[in-house]
């Protein structure tokens, strides 16, 4: 299993689809939320990561989560970019959104402490 950054644009509109894709993105198993080496971050604005067999199966799970962001807000929420790409785990984020990770949601690996904080959280929300 491999780590994999999306960055992406939707094409805006009424209802705004952001929201309700990255409700669905979670459940998707794609993450806003990032656990680097001694914070855990907000990634930047249209920007998710999550761990996948391969970068095929990263855009097919974002594409599930267009899929049901556009049944959220009633009409086809259109992808006018997007790129994925593998990171390692020496990948460095910056981000003016951050905080010393929160031990009640620290876990075994990176996904699961960084999904808990974009749970629990509410500094990420």
């Amino acid at each position: 299993m491999t780590d994999y950054l999306i960055t992406y644009d939707l094409q805006s509109g009424s209802p705004d689809p952001h929201k309700p894709f990255l409700t669905a993105a979670c459940s998707e198993g794609l993450l806003y939320v990032w656990q680097g080496v001694t914070y855990v971050n907000r990634l930047p604005n249209t920007t998710v990561w999550g761990v996948f067999q391969s970068a095929d199966a990263a855009d097919q799970a974002f594409t599930r989560a267009v899929a049901r962001a556009g049944g959220a807000v009633s009409r086809v929420v259109v992808v006018e970019k997007r790129a994925t790409t593998q990171i390692s785990d020496d990948g460095n984020v910056f981000s003016d959104h951050r905080k010393i990770p929160d031990p009640r949601w620290v876990r075994s690996t990176r996904f699961e402490t960084s999904l808990l904080h974009q749970i629990n959280d509410p500094f990420f929300r």
